[in-house]
């Protein structure tokens, strides 16, 4: 007799071998992570999901704004689509995200005015506090928001700033999710502003397009969620916002039965990373190292079958670190250079 995880493992690879492409663009946002939602989507392993996120004040590509008031309670926190309900995903089990397409589909953004204080020596921003954009430009009542220009032909992006020394600023366009994640463990219901284990507003400049993310899963179904585009990010988000901005977005999504983990990890063409969730400006960041350097320990014994000597000595040698955002989260990565042919 087959077991009930054999079983279920052959149901799911039966399941990939008919996967379907689902287009799905709800009229309607969640500004929670929560496994009591109405998903607006069910779906299998192995299927493929394209949707598309509105900005975190509810503008979406064709600058419509479905949020009459934004930042304001109970409006406040990023907009999320979701939650897609993945049919075989059960607690114990990880959720694979691979980030098919994350792409800028409209040609303005915005970002907060200054960086956060917090990351800055007393004083050195208080110059700025007197010194707002202009009043209602992107919202009524706010003078804190700067625009970006989005050109999406030659891909970078340039802040509109009223004071210039000449020179016009123009970064590379890298589209990224600042929020995705799965509904969190037992009853909590989380706002779309922290990070954690579930994911959540991790803010993560490499959840880009062609990444693959990690998730354990905490409830049937795993809840998963998408929202908070970003044009482009620094490391750290140190203006506490990237160049806000919708994106078009294509995910496939497959089940790891059985394959138990306690954070969300990251994978692309260079690194494995284990990502130390937390949320920003408000945690200790040796705490978010000690969890990233940790899972990587796990995840380069438990894989890739090095021996804890092995891994520690590579560790020690060879491991990066990223600062996610300032006060949250950190990351750990490991390049895949040195872990060919296991």
């Amino acid at each position: 007799m087959l077991s009930g995880m054999f079983r279920t493992s052959l149901l799911l690879f039966g399941a990939s071998l008919l996967a379907e492409t689902h287009e799905v663009y709800p009229d309607h946002h969640s500004r929670v992570f929560s496994a009591f939602k109405e998903p607006v989507k069910r779906v299998r392993s192995g299927d493929t999901v394209v949707t598309r996120t509105w900005d975190s004040g509810g503008a979406d590509w064709k600058a419509v704004k479905h949020i009459q008031h934004p930042y304001v309670y109970p409006e406040s926190g990023n907009p999320l689509m979701g939650p897609f309900y993945v049919e075989g995903a059960e607690y114990g089990d990880s959720l694979e995200v691979k980030l098919d397409k994350v792409r800028c589909n409209r040609n303005y953004g915005y970002t907060s005015y200054r960086l956060s204080p917090g990351i800055l020596n007393s004083g050195a921003a208080e110059s700025l506090y007197k010194n707002f954009y202009e009043m209602g430009v992107l919202r009524p009542g706010r003078a804190d928001l700067i625009p970006w220009d989005i050109d999406l032909k030659r891909n970078v992006v340039s802040p509109r700033l009223k004071q210039s020394s000449g020179r016009k600023i123009e970064l590379p366009l890298r589209p990224m999710l600042g929020c995705i994640g799965v509904a969190p463990p037992g009853e909590k219901v989380e706002t779309s502003g922290p990070a954690g284990s579930w994911g959540g507003n991790m803010d993560y400049n490499d959840i880009v397009e062609g990444a693959t993310l990690y998730f354990p899963v905490y409830h049937k179904g795993a809840f998963f969620y998408v929202g908070d585009g970003h044009a482009a990010q620094g490391d750290g988000e140190g203006l506490g916002s990237g160049i806000e901005t919708s994106l078009d977005v294509q995910f496939t999504v497959k089940v790891r039965k059985g394959k138990r983990i306690s954070i969300p990890r990251l994978e692309n063409a260079e690194y494995i990373v284990s990502i130390g969730s937390q949320p920003e400006f408000s945690s200790s960041m040796d705490n978010a190292l000690r969890m990233a350097n940790s899972d990587m320990i796990e995840w380069l014994t438990s894989d890739f079958k090095l021996t804890h000597p092995e891994a520690h000595m590579l560790m020690g040698a060879a491991v990066q670190h990223k600062i996610v955002t300032y006060f949250g989260t950190i990351a750990t990565l490991m390049p895949k250079k040195y872990l060919a042919g296991r």
